[in-house]
């Protein structure tokens, strides 16, 4: 099988901003520089724009249950190629398997605390999920970190480290994912970007204090 060039997924750990860098990009591609509307703590699940619907299951799902979701979907209509999505993948082999290119968000053990409070405060206050603490969170990012770490000698994914996401260079930052995905960096809206950053150090300062 050739792995499909129609289809880029951005693949990443809840909590890291999967969903909303999916966002960044498929607004850059048609041009829109809407500010992204947010929960109150920086969730973008309802209004994230993307090509093609990605699948809601986490980690513990099969990766390629969750693939031949992907391509079970139809695009959007007036979504041209490639069509990005964000999907809960795991293993890097499957995914260049099936995907000619991906991006993957990565991140270091020391940014475990502040992507459970994100976690915490995204999914289990603003949806209202099931209680857990800020602590048992933390169990999954450390499990799965070897797996989202950078990895040397594979030019078909860009990496991009929550490092990078949350506070690095803005410029840079647009400069590294327009040389990827060949979209213009001045279609990118350093407004969003900014808005989504600003929410969600507010989530991590709002409940810090609980981990």
């Amino acid at each position: 099988m050739k792995p499909t060039e129609d289809i880029i997924p951005v693949t990443f750990i809840a909590g890291t901003g999967g969903n909303f860098l999916c966002h960044f990009i498929v607004s850059a591609k048609r041009n829109i520089k809407d500010i992204i509307k947010l929960s109150e703590h920086g969730n973008a699940h309802l209004f994230c724009s993307k090509d093609i619907l990605g699948p809601v299951e986490g980690l513990s799902t099969p990766d390629l249950v969750k693939i031949e979701y992907i391509f079970s979907q139809l695009p959007y209509i007036g979504s041209i190629k490639p069509y990005y999505t964000s999907a809960h993948l795991i293993d890097i082999n499957t995914i260049n398997y099936y995907f000619s290119r991906s991006i993957r968000i990565t991140y270091e053990v020391d940014d475990i605390p502040d992507i459970a409070t994100v976690f915490y405060g995204k999914f289990i206050v603003d949806e209202g999920k099931t209680k857990k603490s800020i602590k048992n969170i933390s169990a999954e990012p450390y499990q799965w970190i070897n797996k989202f770490s950078f990895k040397e000698n594979m030019p078909s994914i860009l990496f991009v480290s929550w490092k990078e996401l949350l506070n690095g260079n803005i410029n840079d930052l647009i400069s590294k994912i327009s040389m990827f995905t060949n979209i213009n960096k001045d279609k990118f809206s350093t407004e969003s970007l900014i808005y989504w950053r600003n929410k969600t150090q507010y989530c991590i300062d709002k409940f810090k204090d609980m981990r």
